[in-house]
């Protein structure tokens, strides 16, 4: 080990060598993730005239932006509001025989006992409960290269995986050299090596932390650009007298669905902006673009493509 020049090249040296393994790992872990996606082949789907709410809102952020859809939309028909320090409450209003689906139903009794809106998005019964019955979606989406085809997910595992040997190997390698010759300050090298790892498992995540494929970023897109008037609209009666002051004026469960509640910021219905901003983490689906989101844990719970 100790005749291989790499190996004897001064500290300064072999740091500068050691980055420029590092970027190669990194080129390389971007491109075996990218190239895993290739669902952009075929051009996305025309966009529906009467989207499936659900179908749209799983696309975007999976569990996550669902929940998020159906709470929204309870609030609006009067069967929960957002209190103070972000606790979702049900109201006296009691639906009518068959006026909810399943899962709005679920969603009202996870609410009886008032919880923050993050408790929600924590719930694992919960999220468990509504995979189960989001599975014939998800199966749909899938079929259509909607959502990241298992292959990115195998690439994932294997850039992660090899991008970790060689960089750990190659910084013990240089460990060994060094406190065989009798130098112990190996400090920086070891930090170095735990940065480099810790940012190769950052940029997985950060290339595979949507649901969407890059099929399914397309059909979103197009949709956004779509029904944009239409959110226009409907943000413009938010805060205004009658009963064009609900939201979204029935459309709630779809647009909430495609753009999150960035729309509300800045409307007299920003607080639930701000409170599933707060409650659900790292998702971020809720910025409207999937500019992030899945979610603290909900990439693993969601069935996305993380673990």
């Amino acid at each position: 080990m100790q005749n291989i020049a790499i190996l004897n090249l001064p500290g300064p040296e072999f740091l500068n060598v050691f980055g420029l393994v590092v970027i190669l790992v990194l080129a390389a872990t971007y491109l075996c993730i990218r190239l895993a996606d290739r669902t952009d082949r075929r051009p996305p789907p025309p966009v529906p005239q009467n989207p499936d709410a659900m179908e749209v809102a799983f696309l975007q952020g999976g569990v996550n932006q669902v929940i998020r859809t159906l709470i929204y939309d309870l609030a609006q028909r009067g069967f929960v509001v957002l209190a103070a320090e972000d606790h979702v409450i049900p109201t006296e209003k009691q639906p009518e025989p068959g006026e909810l689906t399943a899962m709005e139903t679920r969603l009202l009794e996870a609410v009886q006992a008032k919880p923050k809106a993050h408790a929600l998005f924590e719930d694992r019964s919960l999220r468990r409960w509504l995979l189960e019955q989001l599975a014939p979606l998800r199966a749909k989406l899938a079929a259509e290269e909607l959502i990241k085809p298992k292959s990115v997910k195998i690439w994932r595992r294997r850039a992660q995986i090899g991008g970790t040997l060689i960089i750990v190997g190659l910084a013990l390698a240089k460990i060994y050299v060094e406190w065989t010759a009798g130098a112990v300050n190996v400090a920086y090298l070891v930090f170095l090596a735990a940065a480099s790892v810790a940012s190769l498992f950052a940029l997985a995540y950060v290339l595979t932390r949507t649901h969407a494929s890059r099929r399914g970023h397309a059909y979103l897109d197009a949709m956004r650009l779509a029904y944009g008037g239409r959110l226009k609209e409907a943000v413009g009666h938010i805060g205004s007298p009658g009963p064009e002051a609900r939201a979204f004026h029935g459309a709630a469960l779809f647009l909430i669905g495609l753009y999150g509640f960035a729309p509300l910021k800045g409307t007299t219905e920003a607080m639930f902006a701000e409170a599933f901003s707060r409650g659900s983490g790292s998702d971020g689906s809720d910025c409207g673009t999937s500019c992030g989101g899945s979610c603290g844990d909900g990439g693993a719970s969601d069935g996305g493509v993380r673990d």
